[in-house]
């Protein structure tokens, strides 16, 4: 096909329906491995081209979404684990490089409350400093005393213009807090500039507004309250390291290569985690971490999705990440809510899964089968519960069985022998329960004792009063 330049965006095209052909109908090429190649050589188009929007949108391929793998029971405790200690360093890192430490001697020792001591020496390079001497050389006191010489004439210039790497250190840091805090975006945060701000109370903080004379500015972001004395202090040390600068950006990182446009790369914050050994986390990371620790904690889409300023869409499409112990919750909660199963048919409480007969089981007792309420007496699961509500539904189920024993008679055996009645042990291994209730203390006592006054008066506990009614026909 044609390669000349009124053509090739004609060939293009037709080369990703090739790509796509391949993808659907071949099947010999991932979907993933078609946008990629498709979308790298794109890129060299719409430059020569000249193009505002991208070549690639014209096509039929797009970005395949990435699967959601599955997510283990520990996982989230260690991510949750790993941003609390990332945001404690932060958190050690931005007290600890006060102005007193910035203009204070060299290196600067940021203690961290893990007992760590950070060293800051404010050189550029990778190397350690003070520098290693060479082992041959053979002027070595001479290299010493200028060494010597260097080190101090720097650490005597107080200005930014040896110091800025220590402010860069903390200016990244009350970046990556400001962002766990607002969940904006890097690409908005990096760009703030300084303002006069005005704090409005809302639901769970404060909305920070542009402050104009006889007006308030539109909401910039939003913040805990927790974080408002945080983020003053950074504006007060702000405006002391840049006392001309009081209209610039809100984090002015000093840059002597990279356009202030360029989204921060966090070098400064990266080494320092490398030295803590740390796992540093990304903006994006941050922000997901925080959308999902709300998501969790407000069970309520809709009001994390308007606190993060996203779309319900895009905030459990692109955000919202599966979690095993929310699924677990979720799952008990469905199944206790719509099947009675789970709950014992007899009063008290069960405290394991199927039935399971007790060793000295009675062979005409009824058999524990998590159906019959009286089955659950000898069931190694049930358990009794403290309070006045569970003697009264003992002494109530105890008067349903005694209506059957009364009017159910069991079989007579062949040798003549009359077999207990069911519901006779059941009424026994009740009134065994009763007994203790009443022999325990004065208050188990008096519950029982009002108990059975109100079996006498016909007062019936809800969990068995319709079934008394029914089979007493009353």
């Amino acid at each position: 096909m044609s390669f000349r330049l009124q053509d090739i965006e004609t060939t293009y095209l037709v080369w990703t329906d090739y790509l796509f052909h391949r993808v659907r109908t071949v099947r010999n090429l991932s979907e993933h491995s078609a946008y990629v190649t498709a979308s790298r050589l794109g890129r060299y188009l719409d430059q020569i081209l000249e193009r505002r929007k991208p070549i690639l949108l014209q096509s039929s391929l797009r970005s395949p979404p990435n699967p959601k793998s599955a997510i283990g029971t520990g996982a989230d405790k260690q991510n949750l684990e790993h941003a609390f200690s990332f945001g404690a360093a932060l958190l050690d890192i931005c007290r600890g490089l006060d102005l007193n430490a910035l203009w204070g001697p060299l290196p600067v020792r940021i203690h961290l409350r893990t007992g760590q001591t950070l060293l800051e020496y404010s050189m550029p390079g990778r190397r350690e400093w003070p520098h290693p001497l060479e082992a041959d050389s053979a002027s070595r006191k001479s290299q010493e005393r200028v060494k010597a010489a260097h080190h101090a004439k720097h650490e005597a210039d107080r200005t930014l213009k040896t110091r800025y790497l220590i402010v860069n250190l903390r200016i990244e840091a009350e970046l990556l807090v400001f962002i766990a805090q607002t969940g904006m975006n890097l690409s908005q945060a990096h760009q703030l500039r300084m303002d006069q701000y005005s704090y409005t109370s809302s639901t769970d903080g404060y909305q920070v507004r542009s402050y104009k004379q006889r007006r308030n500015g539109p909401v910039l972001f939003e913040i805990f309250s927790h974080y408002r004395e945080m983020f003053e202090h950074y504006l007060q040390w702000r405006n002391a390291v840049f006392p001309n600068d009081r209209d610039g950006l809100l984090f002015p990182l000093i840059r002597r290569s990279r356009h202030v446009s360029t989204p921060p790369t966090f070098n400064k914050i990266q080494a320092a985690c490398e030295k803590l050994n740390l796992r540093f986390i990304a903006p994006q990371a941050l922000r997901k971490t925080r959308v999902n620790w709300l998501l969790r904690r407000s069970r309520d889409a809709d009001l994390t999705a308007e606190l993060d300023q996203h779309t319900k869409e895009t905030l459990l499409q692109v955000y919202a990440e599966p979690s095993l112990q929310v699924a677990m919750t979720e799952v008990t909660r469905f199944w206790h809510s719509h099947d009675p199963a789970i709950a014992p048919p007899s009063p008290g409480i069960c405290v394991g899964a199927g039935p399971k007969p007790l060793a000295d089981i009675p062979r005409e007792a009824t058999t524990p089968d998590c159906i019959t309420p009286a089955g659950c007496l000898w069931c190694e699961h049930q358990r009794d519960i403290d309070s006045f509500d569970h003697v009264w539904s003992l002494c109530s189920f105890r008067y349903l069985k005694t209506q059957e024993h009364a009017t159910v008679r069991p079989k007579v055996r062949l040798n003549g022998v009359v077999p207990p009645h069911p519901a006779g042990l059941a009424i026994d291994r009740i009134t065994e329960k009763l007994r203790f209730f009443k022999n325990s203390s004065e208050v188990r006592l008096q519950w029982v004792e009002e108990g059975l006054t109100r079996i006498e008066e016909g007062f019936f506990h809800p969990d068995w009063a319709n079934r008394i009614e029914t089979y007493t026909g009353a």
